[in-house]
């Protein structure tokens, strides 16, 4: 079954992984800087934003993905995918506000942000509801799984580099590495739409939910600004200068 893709849903989630990479780089920075009794606010508060910026991403280039039947989505699902996106980020950045942070648990933070990354993204397909099923290549079900894993230290690994004031106020190279991240984040979800494979299957009725991907992407663009914008709007209110280098 022929599969493409709209070209500006995919930009659109490529910016979505972009951004929240950044933000979480930020959230990274002010967590460390914060006082201990603070820390829970931009903990919770950084979570919430960079798993819904995860899972938007997601998200909206599931919605760029077309085949050609109906697809609708399950709404319940699709919430526990977003629940799975904020608890994944909560666990990477409660690693990250660490004073130290050792190579045995960054490993540890990694292989357990990743798996709840995977989570995220094949409950997010398990909620699709169309007249076919879908099947996965096991090899590049494993490797998708991996690359979250990967990609998960990579994005802990420079969260915890970014903390630190000498970078901390460098905007032109956080927003190089926001970029980096973003790609990453982006290439575990290709990887994991490349496992699957979808069978036509006419006897099965779905029910027309009558909003279409592209509606749909929109309220999930909006929603997500709203929350990123939020997230921004608290981490710059009290921001001093910034360097752009």
């Amino acid at each position: 079954m022929p599969i493409t893709h709209n070209p500006v849903l995919v930009i659109v989630s490529a910016c979505i992984a972009i951004a929240s990479s950044y933000l979480a780089l930020e959230t990274a920075n002010r967590l460390m800087a914060s006082q201990k009794s603070n820390q829970r606010f931009w903990l919770v508060g950084g979570a919430i934003a960079m798993g819904t910026g995860i899972w938007s991403m997601h998200f909206v280039a599931m919605l760029a993905f077309s085949i050609p039947l109906y697809v609708t989505y399950d709404l319940p699902i699709v919430l526990l995918s977003l629940l799975l996106a904020i608890l994944a980020s909560l666990q990477a950045l409660f690693v990250v506000s660490r004073p130290s942070v050792s190579t045995s648990t960054l490993l540890g933070g990694s292989v357990s942000m990743g798996i709840g990354i995977a989570m995220m993204h094949y409950s997010g397909m398990a909620a699709m509801r169309m007249p076919a099923t879908v099947g996965y290549n096991s090899g590049l079900f494993a490797l998708s799984i991996l690359v979250a894993v990967v990609v998960s230290l990579a994005a802990l690994t420079l969260s915890v580099i970014f903390r630190d004031e000498k970078f901390s106020r460098r905007f032109g190279l956080k927003s190089l590495v926001a970029c980096v991240m973003g790609g990453a984040i982006l290439s575990m979800h290709y990887t994991g739409m490349s496992a699957a494979s979808f069978t036509h299957q006419p006897e099965i009725v779905v029910a027309l939910s009558g909003i279409d991907n592209a509606w749909l992407a929109a309220i999930v663009c909006t929603f997500t600004l709203l929350v990123l914008g939020a997230m921004g709007a608290m981490l710059y209110g009290e921001a001093g200068s910034i360097r752009f280098d």
